[in-house]
């Protein structure tokens, strides 16, 4: 349970349920978070590389300015993520100095950064929208934020996604899905004994997007890697190079449904779980 991680291991040992959040989120706004995977960064594996459509195009222009990789430690972070970060803030414990309550933070709306060369990217950044918010943290000096147009504060919508989740595992336990998260209030208690690994069987070490036909389309990384596994198949499942674009679209879907025929799976042209194992991607 969420209540009893108290040796200072990283967010990602919430990874399981985690997941389960953002599958939560895409059902109810597919597409606000963008893969931003596919651009000149170095990100852990287990990490969420996920951003905003404007902040990850903003992203782009100050990486293609500085024309160099950008190392980055940390950008979307789930509720859950957020939970384990105040609760150790608050136990004053794995040197936590700054930490909002979930539902608070930039992170759970795929608007902020944490990256270690502060000083190389704090100007390329800053042309492109991103304020270095970091230099009024005490003990969080590597924190950016992204406040151009076109942004969503969404954390409400995280917050949402996990009472949606625990209300489908609990139905005789049901809470408010409301959004609000109050520390003490029937989200906080029922975060505090969430399993780490998610309610029912779930695969670690993987941190892949649930990936489905959506008004705006969804974009990134993850849907190109997609893209080029269908096209590499034998037959190849997309018929053209051009097709590899990183949008998810009626073509992809096709060639989902049809690979998903042929493995004899759900044909729902979903990419879930299920289907990202098929793939191998």
């Amino acid at each position: 349970m969420l209540k009893d991680i108290s040796d200072c291991p990283s967010t990602t040992i919430v990874d399981g349920l985690s997941r389960q959040i953002i599958a939560e989120m895409n059902n109810a706004i597919p597409g606000v978070l963008i893969d931003c995977s596919d651009l000149n960064i170095s990100i852990n594996s287990l990490q969420f590389p996920f951003l905003q459509l404007p902040a990850k195009q903003a992203l782009a222009r100050a990486i293609q300015a500085r024309g160099t990789r950008m190392r980055i430690n940390s950008a979307y972070r789930t509720c859950a993520q957020q939970f384990l970060l105040r609760r150790w803030k608050e136990k004053g414990v794995c040197g936590i100095a700054q930490a909002a309550l979930p539902g608070k933070s930039f992170h759970e709306s795929g608007l902020a950064l944490d990256i270690p060369d502060v000083s190389g990217w704090k100007p390329f950044l800053q042309t492109q929208g991103w304020v270095h918010v970091g230099q009024n943290l005490p003990g969080d000096p590597f924190h950016f934020e992204f406040r151009g147009r076109g942004i969503q504060i969404i954390g409400n919508v995280g917050i949402q996604g996990f009472q949606k989740l625990w209300n489908k595992n609990h139905l005789s336990d049901r809470i408010d899905d409301d959004g609000i998260y109050i520390q003490g209030g029937d989200t906080d208690r029922r975060l505090q004994i969430s399993p780490s690994q998610g309610f029912g069987a779930t695969e670690r070490g993987t941190t892949q997007r649930i990936l489905r036909l959506a008004s705006p389309l969804m974009q990134g990384g993850d849907v190109l890697r997609v893209q080029k596994k269908l096209r590499q198949l034998t037959p190849p499942l997309l018929a053209n190079d051009r097709d590899v674009d990183g949008f998810y679209g009626p073509k992809t879907e096709a060639a989902i449904r049809q690979f998903q025929t042929n493995q004899g799976i759900t044909v729902d042209g979903v990419i879930g779980l299920e289907t990202y194992q098929k793939l191998g991607v």
